[in-house]
């Protein structure tokens, strides 16, 4: 009984005073250790705080209040790593927003890529940015959708700003500027200097414009208005008139020549 009680005053001696050790080990099968404060209410940080042989505070590791958990330098007003009570993580800031909130950039190293997934409809990076009232503003959303694609939207906005489908397919609502654009397609035009090819008469291509409109071959306005245009198709289109248009020319040239060498046959007759 008196080794009982001579242990319990042991214990409270320990309890109630603050102890110095060099080392602290508790080895137990599933250790905790609790940090239990004596109210329910009130109260600020509750953690364990790293001091210098100065007095100089390290590192803080603890709780704010109820709301969040953090790890801060020096105390809990430099936050490094936040989680809050809804499970937002937070890297450099105290109140994340969404589920992994950083302020600051992002170095992925080479060879680590960034994998996205879920169950949604689409998932994907969205940019946020600063208000004047220092309050978050939805900017440009790049995302996945589960059909297969890649796109750039703006939240707010039911057409996409760009899309790009698996089939490699990209459409881009608005204007494209770019310093050069390469098509690749095949076959050229070329086909239209084989000896075989049948060069459309004048007076047939006439007729076609006359009634059509248009050019032989060559979708009309309306069409390219409600179908768009293929720019590589179209390209070799053009430059298929522009090398028939060149047998033409070559082709009067040939008449202008002879009917000049006649004419001044017949000054030298008329002599």
């Amino acid at each position: 009984m008196k080794k009982q009680l001579l242990a319990f005053v042991m214990m409270s001696s320990l309890l109630s005073a603050q102890q110095e050790f060099t080392d602290l080990k508790i080895k137990n099968y599933s250790p905790t250790v609790i940090l239990e404060r004596n109210t329910d209410t009130g109260g600020f940080t509750q953690g364990i705080q790293s001091r210098l042989l100065d007095g100089t505070n390290n590192w803080f590791f603890g709780n704010l209040g109820g709301q969040y958990w953090l790890v801060s330098k020096g105390n809990h007003e430099n936050p490094m790593l936040t989680i809050s009570e809804n499970g937002n993580v937070g890297v450099g800031t105290l109140n994340p927003q969404v589920k992994f909130d950083v302020a600051g950039g992002i170095n992925i190293a080479a060879g680590f890529p960034i994998q996205l997934g879920g169950n949604d409809l689409a998932h994907g990076l969205k940019y946020k940015r600063n208000n004047s009232d220092n309050s978050l503003l939805d900017g440009p959303f790049l995302y996945g959708w589960t059909g297969g694609g890649l796109g750039i939207k703006k939240d707010g906005i039911e057409f996409n700003v760009l899309s790009w489908k698996e089939n490699g397919n990209v459409a881009i609502q608005g204007k494209l500027e770019a310093k050069e654009v390469k098509v690749t397609l095949t076959p050229t035009a070329d086909f239209v200097f084989d000896e075989n090819y049948d060069l459309p008469k004048l007076e047939i291509v006439e007729k076609h414009i006359k009634e059509k409109k248009h050019l032989p071959e060559i979708v009309s306005a309306k069409e390219m208005e409600k179908e768009g245009v293929n720019v590589g198709e179209f390209q070799i289109k053009l430059l298929q008139k522009i090398e028939e248009l060149t047998l033409y020319t070559i082709e009067l040239n040939k008449k202008v020549k002879k009917q000049a060498e006649e004419i001044e046959a017949l000054k030298k007759a008329n002599k």
